[in-house]
């Protein structure tokens, strides 16, 4: 498929494989109102599209993502600024506060999409509404909503290089890009914490040890996407169950889980596509057997 080319986002199929960039690497990939809009229009096309089974999300260049532009911090505070005085002053006149107004011009709050209201969390949360494995290739700096938009990934590879953090604490705010809900469930709750309060930043060895990332190799585009051509030669719809499962895992009790297996179970059983897995993978046995 030739590439698809959004202003700051842009991505291409390749033999089921989706590979979508953030294209600003002359300033480090740094996110602006924009660049959540396009990553939002992405992974929407993306949703539902039987033409993939995995996507690979990176930034071109030396950076995954350097973190919210200055111009956007500019704006957004701004704008926290100015209408939160305009509710002070209508309380001051026995008005009714306006706080939701406030947090509304400041954070671009909006209809939902999926679990999200506000548009950069939806630049992160649309990676969990698209059905199949999502891999995010971290290279170099991978910082404050640059490294949430990682954590919207089903998996993370990172070069030697990466350097990752959620340094929101030293400008006074606090990760709301998906952050601290995400986050825990990968390092747990503790290390999040002292991720976050901390505002400290890591390398690649120190992320693997603690969770955060899932493989550091040298090169870890062509890692990503040697990833994700493994995957998208299983079963799609498989592939769609699996992760399906496991996200329900964090939100549902056991018994809503195993029957949700069950139920997994009975679609994909002797459907074409399951028998044709089948019969590829005995005829593959057979080839190894005689050699």
């Amino acid at each position: 498929m030739p590439e698809t080319t959004n202003s700051t986002v842009v991505y291409a199929i390749t033999d089921g494989v989706a590979h979508v960039e953030i294209d600003r690497a002359d300033t480090l990939n740094s996110l602006t109102r924009e660049v959540f809009e396009d990553l939002v229009e992405a992974g929407l096309a993306l949703k539902g599209s039987s033409e993939i089974k995995a996507v690979v999300l990176s930034g071109r260049g030396r950076a995954f993502s350097a973190g919210l532009d200055f111009t956007e911090l500019a704006r957004i505070a701004e704008a926290g600024a100015a209408t939160r005085s305009s509710a002070e002053e209508a309380a001051a006149e026995g008005g009714e506060g306006g706080e939701s107004d406030s947090v509304a011009t400041a954070v671009d709050l909006g209809e939902r999409l999926g679990s999200a209201r506000a548009l950069a969390q939806k630049a992160v949360h649309v990676w969990s509404l698209v059905e199949v494995p999502v891999i995010a290739a971290v290279r170099g700096p991978a910082l404050g909503g640059g490294l949430q938009i990682a954590l919207g990934a089903d998996m993370r590879v990172a070069g030697p290089d990466a350097k990752l953090s959620l340094m929101e604490l030293n400008w006074g705010i606090i990760p709301d890009m998906c952050g601290t809900q995400l986050l825990p469930r990968l390092v747990g709750p503790a290390q999040a914490k002292k991720l976050i309060v901390t505002a400290d930043t890591i390398g690649a060895e120190e992320a693997l040890r603690i969770g955060l990332v899932d493989e550091v190799v040298e090169d870890p585009m062509a890692r990503a996407l040697e990833l994700a051509g493994q995957i998208a030669a299983r079963s799609r719809s498989a592939l769609v169950w699996a992760k399906r499962l496991v996200d329900l895992s964090y939100d549902s009790d056991l018994s809503t889980g195993l029957d949700a297996e069950q139920e997994a179970l009975a679609e994909l059983l002797g459907t074409d596509e399951q028998k044709q897995v089948v019969a590829a993978r005995l005829a593959a046995m057979k080839a190894r057997a005689k050699a």
